[in-house]
C-alpha cells in the first residue's frame, strides 16, 4: 500500500525528547494545520517500520514516517519540460509562453501542471503539483514548484524572500539608463483582469535598467502615419514587490508598454504575447538553506526581436 502513498516526512525523534503525540511531533516539523487535519483523517503512519495510529505515542529514538494518499485530480499530459533544477524537495522549470500554470474551470488539460504530473509518473515519483509562485500564461521563465505540501508550507513559514529579475522589451527609447518606480497598483474598476496605478492601491516597487536600445523595420501600427524604423528598448526589471501585472502596469503607465501587451497599450505586429521573461531568481532553499541562483535564457521569440 505504501507504493500508492506520498511520503510527507520522516522524523527521527532526538534523544531526551519527552513522550509525545504524533500530532505534536508533526506540528514541530512545520506541517501546516490544514495538512495535519488531512493527515488525521487520511494519513498512514509507520513507527519504527510498523503501522501505528494517530493516537500512538512516540518516544526518543523512534523513527516516524508519515504518508498521505496521492489523490491529485490533475491529469497527465506528455509534454517536454525545461528543468533548471531538481532535488527531492523542489522542481524548478523554465516555463514557455502560452502555457497556463494549472487547469481552470474552462481549461482542464495541456497546462504546466498536467505536464509536471506526467513527468512525475514517467520518473516514478509520487508527488503532486505545489506551485510556490506563478507566472501569467504568456510570460515565460522561471517557476518554482514544491514537491510536497510540507515544502510549499516551509516557504511561507520561513518567510523566504525571492529576488526576481525579468527581461522585457518595451516600445520606444527609454531616456534614462536606470530608474526606480514606486507607484501603487490596484484592480481596475469594473475589470477582473486589469490592474492600474492608483493612489489607493498597494505599494509596488520596480527597478529598471536599460540593457539596449534599437529599432525594428516592421511598423507597430498598420496606419499610413507610422513609417520608418520603430524604436524599442530591452530592459531588465528587479521586482521588490509582487503585485499582479506589476511590470506591465508600471511600464505602461510610464509610457513604454511592453511589445505584444495589447491589454496595456502594446502592439501585436511584432510579437503575439507580452515580451516578458522571468530570467533570474535567487532564494534560500527552505530545507537545506543553500542559496540557489537560477538563470533561464531568453526564448527565441524575444531573441529574434533583439537582432532585428
Amino acid at each position: 500500500m505504501i507504493n500508492h502513498l506520498q511520503s510527507i516526512i520522516s522524523i527521527k525523534i532526538p534523544p531526551h525528547t519527552p513522550t509525545q503525540s504524533i500530532n505534536h511531533t508533526i506540528k514541530k516539523a512545520n506541517i501546516s494545520q490544514r495538512s495535519r487535519r488531512k493527515l488525521r483523517n487520511d494519513g498512514v503512519f509507520l513507527l519504527n517500520g510498523k503501522a501505528c495510529t494517530w493516537d500512538t505515542l512516540v518516544h526518543c529514538g523512534d523513527t516516524l514516517q508519515v504518508f498521505l494518499p496521492t489523490e491529485s485530480s490533475i491529469t497527465s499530459w506528455a509534454h517536454t519540460l525545461d528543468i533548471i533544477y531538481e532535488d527531492e524537495h523542489l522542481l524548478i522549470i523554465n516555463k514557455p509562453s502560452g502555457l497556463l500554470m494549472h487547469p481552470t474551470s474552462t481549461v482542464r488539460d495541456k497546462t504546466l501542471a498536467n505536464a509536471v504530473m506526467h513527468y512525475y509518473e514517467s520518473t516514478k515519483q509520487s508527488y503532486d503539483f505545489h506551485p510556490v509562485h506563478r507566472l501569467d500564461k504568456d510570460t515565460s521563465g522561471i517557476v518554482v514548484l514544491a514537491k510536497t505540501a510540507r515544502v510549499q508550507h516551509l516557504f511561507t513559514k520561513q518567510h523566504i524572500t525571492f529576488h526576481k529579475v525579468y527581461d522585457a522589451i518595451v516600445e520606444g527609447h527609454m531616456p534614462l539608463a536606470q530608474l526606480a518606480i514606486h507607484w501603487p497598483i490596484a484592480r481596475k474598476e469594473r475589470s477582473i483582469i486589469e490592474r492600474c496605478v492608483h493612489k489607493n492601491g498597494k505599494a509596488a516597487h520596480t527597478d529598471v535598467t536599460v540593457i539596449k536600445t534599437g529599432a525594428m523595420a516592421k511598423p507597430l501600427c498598420n496606419d499610413t502615419i507610422s513609417s520608418g524604423a520603430q524604436p524599442y528598448t530591452h530592459i531588465r526589471c528587479i521586482l521588490h514587490t509582487g503585485r499582479t501585472h506589476q511590470i506591465r502596469v508600471h511600464l505602461s503607465h510610464l509610457g513604454y508598454p511592453l511589445l505584444g501587451d495589447d491589454i496595456y497599450g502594446g502592439h501585436l505586429n511584432v510579437i503575439q504575447r507580452q515580451a516578458l521573461h522571468a530570467s533570474e531568481l535567487w532564494f534560500a532553499h527552505p530545507v537545506t538553506g543553500e542559496e540557489l541562483h537560477l538563470h533561464a535564457e531568453l526564448p527565441n521569440d524575444l531573441k529574434n526581436i533583439l537582432v532585428l
